[in-house]
């Protein structure tokens, strides 16, 4: 008789943490998963947030954000989760819209980087969140006055 070891080998575990803008985090297998199985990640996020990134700590696996799966390697796995405002965006430029009578302003929220001569090397965005009309932020948006994070 001939036995196949790799049956008794054992898996390895996934673990998983959130930050606050995630109210379920959970994994297909956790324990005792075997290399090459394909793992289903469940998220459910908060109210106002969503995926910023998973950040894998260990295991070298990477998570397909769209199907959000990932194939298990040969060690444990531990994956975090970060997430971010779903209505933050830079503000590109200082602008007042009126709605409903109402005079809202957004100020710029862009800061370029320069260099001793002047030159641009870079950004500084410091987001905002936008709760006016998502019609309107449609439109500011279409306008590039808004740019989603």
């Amino acid at each position: 008789m001939k036995l196949n070891l790799q049956y008794f080998a054992g898996g390895h575990s996934v673990t998983l943490y959130k930050d606050a803008g995630v109210t379920t985090f959970t994994a297909s297998a956790d324990t005792d998963v075997q290399k090459n199985a394909e793992v289903t990640l469940t998220v459910v996020f908060a109210s106002g947030y969503e995926l910023d990134e998973y950040e894998v700590i260990a295991g070298g696996v990477t998570v397909n954000a769209s199907t959000k799966k990932f194939t298990m390697g040969e060690a444990d796995v531990v994956i975090y989760l970060k997430t971010k405002g779903n209505n933050v965006y830079a503000v590109t430029e200082d602008v007042e819209i009126n709605i409903n009578g109402t005079k809202t302003t957004l100020a710029k929220n862009v800061t370029l980087q320069k260099s001793a001569n002047g030159g641009v090397y870079g950004a500084v965005v410091n987001g905002t969140a936008i709760t006016v009309d998502a019609a309107v932020v449609a439109q500011l948006v279409s306008a590039g006055i808004l740019v989603k994070l």
